[in-house]
């Protein structure tokens, strides 16, 4: 009977289901996934992973935030057959935390969720960037425009906001009207910027929803730095389901000063480790762990998405 390790919390409807009889057998170890620290390499429930990927001995790990380091994928792959294959499922996006090119050269699939819960961070962004409360035709500067990013353009459309785009997909002047209309955006309602320079000037309002790596698998580190915060209009709202690795530290220090002055409002929705770290540096930042997608309609859609996926490796 193939097995499936879960090592983060999930909905406790999910839970029940899993105890029904099926043809998988599963272990869940949510403390492993809810107790982590930022200190990866003092980090106790990295033992109890390895511990656990020893003894278990899974066909699919699934993970919430927690790291997967070089450690733990070799203490798995020593613990079984050479040619037995192992799925990795991020119940999320980023895929950070796990040692990719370690689990690529033992053979290990590494596969997320995308799409899942982008119109749960939406909304969560849209909560905290408070465009009801906007006046008309003020500047929104939205970076990245793929599943969070579309949503929250469409509601600044629908707010009568002054929406400016920035993403690698728009560039093409060639290709921007159909990308647009295929997301749903009104290409005649939006301006699309070349620069993050560009797209901050002035702004009200900003939105990101990147990943850390771009295009070129090269991490998105520092592509917001002061002379951004500094261009953008007094009072400004910003709501961020990015790392705040994409802030420059000169920009994080200038924004904990002005959050600490009232001047100017960040939220980060990010992984628990990332959060924790960025808390004690940054204490004024408004920074908070995978709130974005905890509505239970969310979870229970992730859940179902993991699942799906791994009795699909499993089976197929």
């Amino acid at each position: 009977m193939k097995k499936i390790l879960i090592t983060h919390p999930i909905h406790p409807e999910t839970v029940a289901e899993l105890e029904l009889p099926s043809q998988e057998t599963y272990l869940y170890a949510p403390a492993i996934g809810a107790n982590q620290i930022p200190d990866e390499a003092n980090d106790p429930t990295l033992e109890q992973l390895c511990e656990l990927l020893q003894d278990f001995q899974p066909d699919v790990l699934i993970v919430g935030s927690n790291a997967v380091p070089k450690k733990a994928i070799t203490t798995w792959r020593q613990s079984v057959d050479n040619s037995q294959p192992l799925l990795i499922i991020r119940r999320g996006v980023d895929t950070r935390a796990i040692d990719v090119k370690t689990a690529q050269e033992y053979q290990i699939s590494v596969t997320n969720l995308p799409g899942i819960n982008s119109p749960y961070v939406a909304q969560h962004m849209l909560r905290y960037l408070q465009l009801q409360n906007a006046k008309p035709q003020s500047k929104i500067a939205i970076i990245g425009t793929g599943n969070i990013g579309k949503n929250i353009a469409i509601s600044a459309i629908a707010s009568n906001l002054d929406v400016h785009l920035l993403s690698p997909s728009l560039q093409d002047q060639h290709k921007r009207y159909s990308t647009l209309n295929a997301r749903g955006i009104n290409p005649h309602q939006v301006n699309c910027a070349q620069s993050i320079t560009e797209v901050m000037l002035g702004a009200t309002y900003v939105a990101i929803a990147i990943p850390w790596l771009n295009q070129q698998g090269i991490p998105n580190a520092n592509i917001i730095n002061l002379e951004h915060i500094n261009h953008l209009s007094t009072n400004a709202r910003i709501a961020s389901a990015s790392v705040p690795g994409i802030f420059s530290p000169q920009a994080l220090n200038l924004l904990e000063r002005l959050m600490a002055q009232q001047q100017i409002y960040l939220r980060i929705d990010t992984a628990k480790r990332r959060a924790i770290e960025a808390t004690a540096n940054y204490p004024h930042l408004d920074i908070a762990h995978n709130q974005a997608f905890a509505a239970p309609e969310c979870q229970r859609a992730l859940d179902q998405a993991m699942l799906a996926k791994a009795r699909s490796f499993i089976f197929d």
